[in-house]
């Protein structure tokens, strides 16, 4: 195989290796305790894209620099079956996660197109709020590249007006966090985790902090607004009894799962406290990291040689 196609086959080969270790390592502290301390939306989103974005930046600050200055450029190489098998799996790893995330933003337009037309247009929170009538009491953010806030007139009608603006602030904080396009992040990582049941808990995870938080910030320390979401979540919750519709994936809907736990963190602010996760400390390692591997390109390259040449 030429030196091009050798490179492909190589770098591709380390992303399907390297996303599949980290898989099982996020996997395994993910069962051995992570899952069960109390971490921010930031962190737990950093976690679960680890294997995709820890294979990536291995994959080409390390493997490629070392195969470009140490591989001779007119030799022509066999490729093992080893080095054929992790080419596969980063393939189907990549092509689930384009296809997951084509899902997701194809069933959030269907959603969009079934609700008709609207009714209302207003404007809550800095942000445009469209009122349909259905039959499900749902507000939420739905979409990612251009996210919309809908709310249904049923809402609207239960809810004072303390109390439904309060619901738009909290959509409206996932909208400034841009947790939708988070959240297509998580849908369409490509990574051996998205097969796995602690891929699913970690992005089940992600969207209950992801909930906190919209509700902190929200309400803030006032204490008359916290008051009002929590009011206005369980007129929700006491409307959505006997509904059980699924929304799609790629929205982020007020959720109900947890009403419980949400107005009482809305009525004990401050009550508890989560880690977070320092971004500067993440970057400063990742630089790190391809630092001290400059002198290793030598072992390095050894390395792909052996998982080139492994195999018949």
């Amino acid at each position: 195989m030429s030196f091009t196609g050798t490179l492909c086959f190589v770098l591709a080969a380390v992303y399907g290796l390297t996303s599949l270790l980290l898989s099982i390592l996020v996997a395994g502290m993910w069962r051995a305790g992570l899952e069960r301390l109390r971490s921010t939306s930031g962190d737990l989103l950093a976690l679960r894209l680890l294997p995709p974005a820890g294979a990536a930046f291995l994959t080409l600050a390390v493997v490629l620099p070392a195969f470009l200055i140490h591989e001779p450029r007119h030799e022509v190489e066999q490729i093992g079956a080893l080095l054929v098998v992790l080419v596969m799996i980063a393939f189907v790893a990549v092509g689930h996660g384009i296809l997951r995330g084509w899902r997701a933003c194809t069933a959030a337009a269907a959603l969009v197109r079934d609700f008709g037309e609207v009714n209302r247009c207003c404007v809550m929170a800095g942000q445009n709020v469209e009122i349909v009538d259905i039959p499900e009491p749902m507000v939420a953010v739905v979409g990612a590249w251009q996210p919309r806030i809908v709310a249904a007139g049923n809402v609207l009608a239960a809810c004072s007006d303390a109390e439904f603006h309060q619901v738009i602030e909290h959509e409206a904080a996932h909208v400034s966090a841009h947790d939708n396009l988070k959240l297509l992040l998580l849908l369409a990582t490509p990574d051996a985790l998205a097969w796995m049941p602690a891929g699913e808990d970690l992005t089940a995870r992600w969207r209950a902090a992801a909930e906190l938080e919209a509700d902190a910030r929200a309400s803030g320390s006032d204490r008359y607004k916290r008051v009002a979401l929590a009011s206005a979540l369980i007129k929700v919750a006491r409307l959505s009894s006997g509904i059980k519709r699924q929304f799609p994936p790629l929205s982020m809907p007020i959720a109900l799962e947890d009403v419980e736990g949400r107005v009482r963190q809305l009525l004990a602010p401050g009550a508890t406290s989560a880690r977070r996760l320092r971004r500067k400390v993440v970057i400063a390692c990742a630089l790190l990291i391809a630092v001290l591997a400059v002198p290793l390109y030598g072992v390095v390259q050894q390395g792909v040689e052996a998982l080139v040449a492994f195999g018949p």
